[in-house]
Parts: C-alpha cells; sequence; structure tokens
C-alpha cells in the first residue's frame, strides 16, 4: 500500500469545490499528510488585450486573496497554498506529478471565471499519474430542504501494459479527445491580429480557438486564416487596387467607409462557425466529423457550455491509435 504523504486539492472557489476541503482535510488528518490547495487563474491568450486588462487584473486579484484564506477543516494539519496561472486541467496534472493523492470536485462555479468544471476533473482522472478521489456535492431536490447526501467517488485507474519487445502501448479500444488536444487558450474578438500571431508562434501552436464576451465559442484562427491575413497586407502595401473592397468595409449605405480600423483585429479573420466537439467525445467520433468535413483541418474541443479547452487537428487524429468494437 503505497502512503499518502502530500495530497493535492485544487478549488475553484465555489462552494462545491470548498465544500471538498473538508473532505481532503479529513484524509490528510488521517495519513498524517500535508495538504497543499491549488488554485490555477486563467491566462488569455494574448496575454495584452486592448480591453478588460484592468477588470481581469483585479478579478484574478480578488480570487487570490480569497483562495489564501482557504485552511483545513482540522486546524492540525499541514497546509500550503500553490497560485498559478494556465489551463486548469495540465496544471493540475503538472503539479500533481510530486503528490500521492488528488482530491477534486467535479462541479464548480460559473461565469466569466469559471475554472473547475466537471471537465477539468475528468481531464484530471485521465491524465494524473496518482489516484484521483472525486467529490460530487448534489443540489438539492426541488422537494426537499435539505441536500442530497454528497457522493464521494474513488477513482480507480486502469493499468496498460506495455509490449517489451516492441515497447509500444496496445492499441487503445477509445480515447478522448483530450487526450491528445492541444490546450491553447481563447482569443477574442478584439484581440489584435499581430499579437495574436506572436503568442501562436510563441506557444508552438497552429490554431486557437475565438470566444465572444460570455466566453463561447464563435470561430477559430488558423494557419490558413493568419497566411491570408498576410497576403492581403501585403497586396495593400503594395498599392494593389484590388486589394481594397476586401480590406475597406462599406457603410449601411453601400459608401466605403474612411478607415479599416477593424481590419487588424481577429474578428475580421476568423473562420466561423467552427466544428466543435466535445470534451467527452472519443477519438473516433472527432474523427468522424473531420470525414464528414473533407476542407476542415482543425476541430475545438468544448466544454458542456460551449466554452473551449482546447484545439484538435488532423493530425492528432491519425495518430490516434482507435480499435473499433
Amino acid at each position: 500500500m503505497v502512503a499518502v504523504r502530500k495530497i493535492l486539492c485544487p478549488v475553484d472557489l465555489s462552494d462545491n469545490c470548498l465544500a471538498a476541503v473538508e473532505l481532503a482535510s479529513s484524509l490528510a488528518k488521517l495519513h498524517g499528510a500535508k495538504l497543499v490547495f491549488l488554485y490555477a487563474a486563467p491566462q488569455w491568450l494574448p496575454t495584452e488585450t486592448i480591453v478588460d486588462s484592468d477588470y481581469v487584473r483585479a478579478a484574478v486579484d480578488a480570487d487570490r486573496s480569497v483562495f489564501l484564506e482557504i485552511r483545513p477543516t482540522d486546524p492540525t494539519v499541514e497546509y500550503d497554498h500553490k497560485f498559478m496561472f494556465g489551463n486548469p486541467g495540465p496544471e493540475i496534472v503538472r503539479a500533481a506529478k510530486d503528490f500521492d493523492l488528488i482530491v477534486i470536485s467535479t462541479h464548480g462555479r460559473g461565469g466569466f471565471m469559471r475554472l473547475l468544471v466537471g471537465s477539468v476533473a475528468q481531464y484530471v482522472i485521465r491524465h494524473a499519474k496518482c489516484p484521483v478521489i472525486t467529490y460530487k456535492a448534489s443540489p438539492p431536490k426541488s422537494n426537499e430542504s435539505v441536500a442530497a447526501p454528497n457522493e464521494v467517488v474513488a477513482v480507480r485507474r486502469e493499468t496498460i501494459e506495455i509490449d517489451p519487445q516492441s515497447n509500444q502501448r496496445p492499441p487503445i479500444k477509445q480515447r478522448f479527445v483530450t487526450d491528445v488536444m492541444h490546450h491553447v487558450g481563447p482569443l477574442r474578438g478584439y484581440h489584435k491580429m499581430d499579437d495574436a500571431i506572436v503568442e501562436l508562434q510563441r506557444a508552438n501552436q497552429t490554431g486557437a480557438p475565438v470566444i465572444d464576451e460570455a466566453g463561447t465559442c464563435i470561430g477559430i484562427l488558423t494557419q490558413t486564416d493568419i497566411n491570408e491575413y498576410r497576403e492581403l497586407q501585403e497586396r495593400l502595401a503594395a498599392r494593389d487596387e484590388t486589394v481594397v473592397d476586401e480590406i475597406f468595409e462599406t457603410d449601411e449605405f453601400g459608401q466605403r467607409r474612411a478607415g479599416n480600423s477593424s481590419f487588424d483585429l481577429v474578428s475580421r479573420h476568423l473562420t466561423s462557425p467552427v466544428i466543435t466537439v466535445s470534451n467527452d467525445d472519443s477519438c473516433e467520433t472527432a474523427h468522424s466529423a473531420l470525414g464528414r468535413n473533407a476542407n476542415v483541418h482543425h476541430l475545438v474541443v468544448v466544454d458542456e457550455s460551449n466554452h473551449p479547452l482546447g484545439i484538435l487537428e488532423s493530425a492528432d487524429l491519425y495518430d490516434c491509435r482507435i480499435t473499433v468494437s
């Protein structure tokens, strides 16, 4: 039996996630383990936005203050805080490499700063190397004055044997899109194209989902879109008159506007509508979606609220071994 010396408890400050603190505290007390609370704050792409930066900074600072106030329910438990920026699922898995156990809620907060949700818990379950305990807080039914008992689910991990001769994993009967997707932060329509290009190159990614003010996916910006944008820039610089209609917008009266202030924005160059797949979908399902759309080479992986979690390239699915039962 593996000794439990360090327990990681990711939180997003929702009531459900804070309720999981009690379970993590009890387990830490039982095993004499150190308890570490983790909070992953969102980091928008690109890092410098043209609006809302002060609001985002203030919201993150406020959440950081609340996070640092979290304590174990048992005062004798040794504890620490770990605050980071990034995509919650991968950041939690990376942080957990030195831990013996993860205790995580399956339902979190909603809205703009929504972080820890069922999709994140699913990602952690699939990718974490240590055991994971998920905590599901059941909401009260309409005819009940108190909540139904909370559900604690201990996750059993499946052992995958390696072929000693080929040193290869056997074909996987079903893999999920989150196993192979690229974790790329979303762009907003008002982001500058040049900033977005720099950030994508820095992240070594070929595309990123684009969201609206509510965080809903409205499209994707791919390398093809970027190439077309650069071509328009070059034609304009060369004084190619045929490019004018493609760059300058016309008003409601059919007159060409004097400026082209929106030309440099992501909203003018994204691909929309975009084909999406759910984070619960298998690679086989995603492969079928691409097969029905021959000209599409990217899919956006979204959660149950249509908020993007990352992107999936066609090459990722060809590399993913799928055995149809």
